[in-house]
């Protein structure tokens, strides 16, 4: 069984044994405040370094997240469909750190976004490959050269297209590998969860999108369908958020046959809509969300993973 088709499992055994969670990870007795744990090849806990920080009300809809990898702590994020084609950085108090449109994109449905190597140094790809209705084939990747915090437009983006084969697919995650690979992974509200690849070097296209595994059958419930990826800066993890869990993948793992090294339950956090995620060499992890409704503000929580 998949650590995407799990969750309920886990649930119910939290319920059934809290006595031994607190023997075992020897940090969540009566009193404290909680933690998000892990469960991998032993119980782990990722510490929650900040929590809840509300992001401006021009990020809406933060859908994806992407570590700047100059300065520490700082992470770019972009807003959803219908948005305007722009980046927004934030330090991790949410203050602000940059606002930048992206050059000659149009914002149709963003919903993941990546920094990684490209001709010349570092570039910011942005996925605009939301399909909520499932029924289109096209999506499109945007490149940009990695703006500095000061600037307020990009050098011209490039635009490059592919397509599923067969139906489309509904797809939220997008991360980029130190070798320049692009991958995405579809949502899986109607579909198998997959890993697919973009053929690279980059095409304007349309190409066909190359089908690397199955990840999962179909969601367990609305909560594991998958809304974003990231990739650490070393090359080694790669982290992948459905609504409700975050999964810590070795790459090689994951570009293979392997599962998760551990996962961990985010609804103690009670995100308002679980979309972004970004992690870090040191295992320092983001999250976003969407905002909610009654006034909540999109949000950013910052956690510490320890990796095995």
């Amino acid at each position: 069984m998949t650590a995407f088709r799990s969750m309920h499992l886990v649930r119910m055994r939290a319920a059934l044994s809290l006595a031994a969670l607190v023997l075992l990870t020897g940090c969540e007795r009566p009193g404290d405040e909680p933690e998000a744990s892990a469960k991998g090849d032993s119980l782990q806990t990722c510490r929650i370094i900040r929590k809840e920080v509300a992001l401006p009300a021009d990020v809406g809809e933060s859908s994806g997240v992407a570590f700047d990898p100059r300065t520490e702590g700082v992470f770019w994020t972009h807003g959803d469909s219908g948005a305007d084609p722009v980046i927004f950085a934030f330090g991790p108090d949410g203050q602000p750190a940059g606002r930048v449109v992206v050059a000659g994109a149009r914002n149709r449905d963003w919903e993941d976004v990546a920094v990684g190597p490209c001709e010349g140094g570092e570039c910011v790809f942005l996925g605009d490959i939301g399909n909520n209705t499932s029924r289109e084939r096209e999506i499109t990747l945007y490149r940009a050269p990695l703006p500095a915090l000061t600037d307020t437009v990009t050098r011209p983006a490039q635009a490059f297209r592919a397509r599923f084969p067969g139906d489309g697919r509904d797809t939220e995650a997008l991360f980029v590998t130190t070798d320049g690979s692009v991958y995405l992974i579809n949502k899986g509200q109607h579909d198998e969860i997959e890993l697919w690849r973009w053929p690279t070097p980059l095409q304007p296209g349309p190409v066909d999108l190359v089908r690397v595994r199955t990840l999962a059958p179909e969601p367990g419930s609305p909560g594991d369908a998958v809304t974003g990826a990231g990739s650490s800066q070393d090359g080694r993890w790669v982290a992948v958020r459905t609504y409700a869990r975050l999964l810590l993948f070795r790459t090689a793992d994951l570009l293979g046959n392997g599962e998760a090294a551990f996962s961990m339950d985010l609804t103690p956090l009670a995100e308002p809509q679980g979309e972004g995620v970004a992690m870090r060499a040191d295992g320092t992890v983001v999250l976003t969300s969407e905002s909610g409704g009654h006034g909540l503000a999109a949000q950013a929580t910052l956690l510490q993973c320890p990796l095995p």
